[in-house]
């Protein structure tokens, strides 16, 4: 299945992760993610050193300490400001007069163009077929049982015959200010993302990006507030390990920013073998986060309430140190249908719970480390994850070809399951030139309870089960030309495939496969 890309940004300010960065040349991030990166771990420590004032003042107050007081343990060396907003003589912060925040803005301007060789495409159909079911005015014929069919699509050749092209330009604020009570810290990424594409008749449009039908949505990526732990606002997803790939077409995993409100707790040393484990550190988070985001609907044999109900409740566990980190996270989602009420007013409007999981690492290196004086100046990281899922398929961040949930004639849910993998590895060869490869794949099961398919005294057995399968596989080449200008190449292939079974019979195999390619070139400033 085809899929738009969606590139994700500000991702290292999504990871609320438990150590710092491997020293490594600035040029191995994307410069203003590298740049934003390194000012959240000052942060993070300015609010360790704040969060021991606080403490030391409370114990003062109450009168818990005295003169004859031992003094308490050195403590090693925490940012400090040598200069209004010079941290640790990182000079990137400006001074904003009169509310005394620091702040740092960033961002880049992007342009690509591309071109999808998909001549073909898995298309899906739902529907409720008519059954003899018991009304106000007796047996009466109602549009109930649910089925699915598939097939290949062959008019998409008319919307790819051509090549696209687009722009994403964003823009990074980030402001700080050092409190008693800890650090207050205010984010902002916004810019201007939009593509061209081709309709069925072959005709080019300008798209811009949109959630849930709203332009300022789509052109607002976070827009938060923090206090200590205490976050606010748009914001990544807890569940969400950090990017889907180091390449710039994304692979089969989740990264969301959504409106929610989340507080991390972060432990700066385990003290657990020192030795082979310096610098180990991990953090605790939970979030509540708005569900509308994570529904795969179709609205025939699935369809949710237009209001929010019960949040979805996240979990986040990271432990890391320098050189790698483990993330695992686990979501509930609410699951409440009104399609099989909508269909026949007997039928109840039953709710459930949908959950996912998801364990992932990153883990990077300098390959003299490994390889002595043939590893030279290269660097090395690779990130995989492996999630599931059960009736909350957003979270295994694949293609709209699944639904969360099916609902009987007769409102009973039968929740979907998924699998997604992603793999991912980045590899620098120069300080100015990287290649990266993302291999990722998915698998959803849908299907429905067997019904008695009834009309005019004619009865039958009917039910469907259908399996999905998707592959990709990415490669990129991305040189700097210095001045924070990047050009980068990049090709992949993308297989996707449904099965059905069907009461009396299996149905055919539908599959299609096709290459794309994009190039482009970014402006870091």
């Amino acid at each position: 299945m085809r899929t738009k890309t969606i590139v994700s940004f500000a991702c290292a300010l999504g990871m609320a992760g438990a150590s710092k960065a491997i020293a490594q040349p600035a040029t191995y991030d994307n410069g203003a993610a590298a740049s934003i990166d390194e000012a959240t771990r000052a942060i993070n420590e300015l609010n360790a050193e704040t969060t021991v004032k606080a403490r030391e003042t409370r114990r003062t107050r109450s009168g818990k300490t005295s003169v004859s007081a031992p003094p308490p343990p050195p403590r090693a060396a925490l940012p400090s400001f040598a200069a209004p907003c010079n941290l640790n003589g990182n000079t990137q912060f400006f001074e904003i007069p009169y509310i005394g925040f620091c702040g740092a803005v960033h961002g880049s301007l992007t342009g690509f163009i591309g071109k999808d060789f998909a001549t073909q495409d898995l298309a899906f159909t739902t529907q409720r077929l008519p059954t003899e079911r018991l009304g106000w005015g007796g047996n009466s014929l109602y549009a109930s049982l649910p089925m699915l069919y598939y097939w290949v699509n062959p008019l998409v050749r008319n919307t790819t015959s051509g090549a696209y092209t687009g722009t994403y330009s964003m823009v990074n604020f980030l402001g700080f200010r050092n409190t008693d009570l800890g650090t207050i810290s205010v984010f902002v990424n916004a810019g201007l993302f939009a593509r061209t594409e081709k309709n069925y008749n072959g005709e080019y449009r300008l798209t811009l990006n949109q959630i849930n039908g709203h332009y300022w949505r789509g052109a607002t990526d976070q827009a938060w507030v923090q206090l200590g732990g205490l976050r606010v606002g748009l914001q990544p997803s807890l569940f969400s390990f950090s990017r889907t790939g180091y390449t710039f077409m994304p692979g089969y995993a989740s990264y969301l920013s959504t409106p929610a409100i989340s507080y991390t707790h972060r432990i700066e040393r385990l003290n657990l073998l020192p030795s082979l484990l310096p610098g180990l550190g991990a953090s605790v988070s939970l979030s509540a986060e708005d569900p509308t985001l994570r529904r795969y609907p179709d609205g025939v044999l699935s369809r949710y309430p237009s209001s929010w109900g019960i949040p979805d409740f996240v979990g986040q566990l990271r432990v890391g140190t320098p050189s790698f980190v483990l993330h695992a996270s686990a979501a509930s989602h609410e699951i409440r249908d009104v399609s099989a009420n909508a269909y026949n007013s007997f039928a109840p409007k039953n709710s459930t719970m949908g959950w996912a999981a998801q364990l992932a690492g990153e883990y990077r290196w300098k390959w003299s480390q490994l390889l002595g004086d043939l590893g030279g100046n290269m660097y090395g990281k690779v990130m995989v994850s492996a999630t599931a899922s059960q009736g909350a398929l957003a979270y295994l961040g694949i293609p709209y070809m699944s639904i969360d949930y099916i609902a009987s004639s007769y409102g009973a849910i039968s929740r979907t399951s998924g699998q997604s993998f992603m793999g991912s590895y980045e590899h620098l060869w120069t300080p100015y030139f990287k290649t990266s490869i993302t291999g990722a794949a998915f698998q959803t099961y849908m299907g429905s309870s067997p019904e008695m398919l009834s009309a005019f005294g004619f009865f039958m057995p009917m039910g469907f089960n259908t399996q999905v399968n998707g592959q990709r596989v990415i490669g990129n080449a991305e040189y700097w030309a210095g001045d924070g200008w990047a050009l980068g190449l990049e090709g992949g292939w993308t297989w996707s495939q449904a099965k059905g079974q069907y009461i009396g019979g299996a149905g055919r195999t539908a599959s299609v496969d096709f290459p794309n390619v994009l190039t482009y070139l970014r402006k870091a400033f």
